[in-house]
């Protein structure tokens, strides 16, 4: 056995859950030790479409969730400012939707207290062209789009600030007990097969889709729901707000503006295996012909991959609608001491992205009612560092895509960057304007070396070439640069380009096909690369 550490309080789920429950721990003074299976945010908390909801999709079916929804909205502008755009929301009604469920709608909104504004047609044409013109009707509510990789990864790092520590590869393969008590849990390190024993008085199962898994090896039962949707990114972003269906939840019903792209979804199909991350041509086709009810013209657009994530519901009595549709989206907040006759656990599943800092507020008050800690809840008023970089980046001499997207995007990470980039200019990435600086501040010190780590911190590889160029490029600076070994380097772009070919394959018609035929022409025959699928954690 190797090291054994102690702690206060275990936060097992590196998502956006797990990050929230771990700073709100850090702020409230109490030790905890954050451990994740993989890279932060590699789950649901990214697999998502990105959507602030404003509470407006759920006040018909699920009152509880859209007030949430609504009052998370508001805070989280507040205190995320760095990772949040308020592009607004439009709900429209197409011929195919229900003439009642507008009003309906409408009263269930004011009912709730989210705020509507209904805008002529010929005003919401204006602002999003590429709506069909047959729309009967719309209105304005406060939506917005969330970057979910730069959100998980900033609550965590000011979780850090505040005395937190994080794991990551590092799966739990035990829960230790003792009697009926959790005391801790085993965890092996995913690159060295070390494994540690982590002591602690509480632990928070915040694991989503895994939940069940961690509950099994506690000895209860924990039935979650893993239901699987599907997204597709479109190459140019052609919304400047979020397009919804005046409908109930549905398929394929939401566009979301993130960055320079659009994310169009979704699908909810029941599964049983949480890393089910398949993807299916005739669900994309299904959603496609759905979309083209809101914008006509969806199938003359380049699609550059499709992706898809497990939403953890939970709900006590099994669910028989395959779809989910009618499962709820509020939190479900379980002490197993109450539930299962087990202290020193407790899980938080459920939710949505937008009430992350709601779940974990509500988990962390357990937390200190079972520890006998009295400590307030300040994550509603305490602002993380915005994500806007100092005069630095303005004035840098790049070219200007990157000036731009380095003032908006560098951060905490903007000393690190400013430095490496007195020497180092080169854009590395051309469709995301990433610079060997940004790669550079975001590599673990003495860390392996793992392409979609940096990814999600960079954007690298997210454009329309899908890594195609970029990729090898990053590799070959890191072994120059001795970030990385040749071993390394190799295992990190068979990993990279196997996982951006996973989502081309599915889209891969006209344009893209032709991106994917030269992603393999490239790595298979002018860099001598085979098909194997590299296992790389």
């Amino acid at each position: 056995m190797g090291l054994t550490l102690e702690t206060e309080v275990i936060v097992i789920g590196g998502g956006m859950t797990g990050a929230g429950v771990l700073r709100d721990l850090a702020l409230r003074g109490l030790k905890a030790i954050l451990v994740e299976q993989q890279d932060l945010g590699h789950g649901t908390s990214t697999r998502n479409h990105g959507l602030l909801h404003s509470g407006a999709r759920y006040t018909v079916r699920d009152e509880e969730a859209a007030i949430e929804s609504y009052r998370e909205n508001l805070i989280l502008k507040k205190t995320i400012p760095g990772s949040i755009e308020q592009t607004g929301g439009l709900f429209v009604k197409v011929p195919e939707d229900e003439n009642s469920y507008v009003e309906k709608w409408l009263t269930s909104c004011k009912r709730v207290g989210i705020p509507v504004q209904e805008i002529s047609v010929a005003d919401a044409l204006k602002q999003e062209p590429y709506l069909t013109k047959e729309i009967q009707a719309a209105f304005r509510v406060p939506d917005g789009a969330v970057d979910c990789f730069t959100m998980v990864v900033d609550v965590v790092a000011d979780a850090v600030r505040h005395g937190a520590k994080v794991l990551t590869y590092h799966e739990v393969v035990d829960i230790l007990t003792e009697q009926n008590r959790v005391k801790g849990v085993r965890v092996r390190d995913s690159f060295s097969g070390e494994e540690k024993e982590i002591y602690s008085q509480m632990v928070v199962n915040a694991s989503g889709p895994w939940g069940t898994k961690l509950a099994q090896m506690a000895g209860i039962p924990l039935k979650i729901i893993n239901n699987k949707g599907m997204l597709a990114i479109f190459s140019h972003r052609f919304n400047k707000q979020v397009i919804n269906r005046l409908r109930l939840p549905g398929d394929a019903d939401i566009f979301v503006p993130a960055h320079n792209v659009t994310i169009f979804g979704t699908t909810g199909i029941n599964v049983e295996d949480p890393n089910d991350f398949s993807l299916d041509r005739q669900e994309l086709e299904g959603m496609l012909a759905e979309g083209k009810k809101l914008i006509p013209t969806i199938n003359e657009m380049r699609l550059i991959r499709a992706f898809s994530g497990s939403r953890p519901l939970y709900q006590e009595v099994a669910a028989s609608d395959a779809s989910g549709r009618n499962v709820t989206r509020g939190i479900a907040l379980l002490d197993h001491y109450k539930r299962d006759g087990l202290d020193g656990l407790i899980t938080i599943t459920g939710g949505k992205l937008t009430t992350f800092r709601f779940m974990a507020e509500k988990t962390v008050d357990l937390v200190c009612e079972k520890l006998g800690v009295k400590a307030v809840c300040t994550t509603d008023q305490q602002a993380i560092p915005h994500r806007n970089a100092g005069e630095f980046f303005k004035n840098a001499d790049i070219a200007p895509a990157a000036k731009n997207k380095l003032f908006n995007w560098a951060g905490t990470n903007a000393p690190k960057i400013e430095s490496s980039l007195q020497e180092s200019k080169v854009i590395v990435c051309e469709c995301e304007q990433v610079t060997w600086a940004e790669i550079e501040a975001v590599l673990p010190e003495g860390g392996r070396f793992h392409l979609g780590d940096v990814r999600r911190r960079t954007r690298l590889g997210m454009g329309p070439c899908q890594g195609t160029f970029c990729n090898h490029r990053a590799a070959a600076l890191a072994v120059e640069k001795k970030k990385a070994t040749i071993g390394e380097a190799e295992r990190a772009i068979h990993h990279a380009i196997s996982e951006r070919k996973k989502g081309m394959d599915v889209v891969a018609t006209g344009e893209t096909a032709k991106q994917l035929q030269l992603m393999e022409t490239i790595y298979k025959v002018s860099l001598g690369m085979g098909e194997e699928d590299v296992q790389y954690v």
